[in-house]
């Protein structure tokens, strides 16, 4: 079966573009920038989690540096291209980036709607080199500015006349943090005005009430992680009764302690009570991993070869991209 994983074709709904850029592309990029590396960071090892973190905020410490790049017009296309590169060596044919464009827009002194035509013309462009079918997920962080992030989001996507290759939505984040009614009201808002899918992180670290929040308030299509449903039985029948596809990232939910070493992922209870899921790998560069492997966890973890077969038919069921056919 292993064999079989590293032949088959594959899509990917969740994973994030600064975490799936090469980690020696990132390292390059900064050197010839001249970025000053933070007090600490040591760049042999902190731009890769390898071991289970203590937390969710020291499992994103390799942002620290992440968000220094891109720093040109031209960095921006190595990392679109790079990130490109690795779906193809796991035989990725279809995939949904997610990226929140603002910092591009500070990093590089643009406004927000250039710096998201900038991102959408190297998608396309290397969609289309790579014969990869891609959307791009624009993300909003949990916090004090999340009204304002999605707000301008949504501007530059209307500027730029409502682009196609943009499909959806994305809150990400710390889950400890309460988002607003109004926040909801937008995200909602992007959905029935102007067509756009909801996914939101919620349930990783470990509030099974921010996947009812998700899919109550926010009009979720997908949960990301949704880790946390396994704790109520009324989570896991909601996301049953709505089908509601949670994004399942095995090796990203042992790393950021969303699942314990010694417990069993899950997928397994998701299985069990017929929640729909789809296998994903979230920062993959980080983890010096791929999708690939991410399925051969997801393998080692349920031993279904059936779940396997039928995993790409289901990510074309629950993707965004429009025009997938499901077979």
């Amino acid at each position: 079966m292993e064999d079989f994983i590293l032949e088959m074709e594959k899509g990917e709904l969740h994973v994030h573009l600064n975490g799936l850029v090469s980690s020696e592309l990132v390292i390059k990029l900064l050197k010839d920038n001249i970025i000053d590396i933070p007090q600490g960071f040591d760049l042999k090892k902190d731009l890769n989690v390898l071991k289970p973190a203590k937390s969710l905020s020291a499992y994103l410490k390799p942002w620290d540096l992440l968000r220094f790049v891109p720093k040109s017009r031209s960095d921006l296309t190595l990392i679109v291209f790079d990130a490109f590169e690795n779906l193809r060596k796991s035989n990725v044919k279809f995939a949904e980036l997610r990226n929140s464009v603002l910092y591009i827009a500070l990093l590089n002194k643009v406004n927000v709607d250039v710096a998201m035509a900038w991102l959408l013309e190297d998608i396309s462009k290397a969609s289309e080199y790579y014969n990869i079918k891609a959307g791009l997920i624009l993300t909003v962080t949990r916090g004090d500015y999340s009204l304002e992030q999605i707000r301008s989001l949504l501007n530059a996507y209307i500027k730029l006349g409502k682009p196609g290759l943009i499909i959806g939505l994305d809150l990400a984040g710390n889950e400890d943090i309460n988002v607003s009614s109004a926040l909801a009201y937008e995200f909602v808002r992007a959905k029935t005005e102007f067509g756009l899918k909801i996914t939101i992180h919620a349930g990783e670290t470990g509030c099974f009430e921010n996947i009812v929040i998700a899919v109550n308030d926010f009009k979720a299509d997908r949960i990301g992680h949704g880790t946390a449903a396994v704790k109520s039985q009324s989570t896991l029948d909601l996301l049953r009764e709505k089908d509601i596809c949670v994004e399942v990232c095995p090796i990203s939910n042992r790393l950021t302690n969303a699942v314990g070493e010694r417990e069993s992922h899950p997928v397994i209870e998701f299985i069990n009570n017929g929640v729909p899921f789809v296998i994903c790998s979230d920062n993959p560069s980080i983890h010096c991993s791929s999708i690939t492997q991410d399925y051969i966890e997801f393998y080692r973890e349920t031993k279904s070869s059936m779940h396997i077969m039928e995993m790409l038919g289901l990510q074309k069921k629950y993707s965004f991209i429009k025009g997938l056919t499901c077979k």
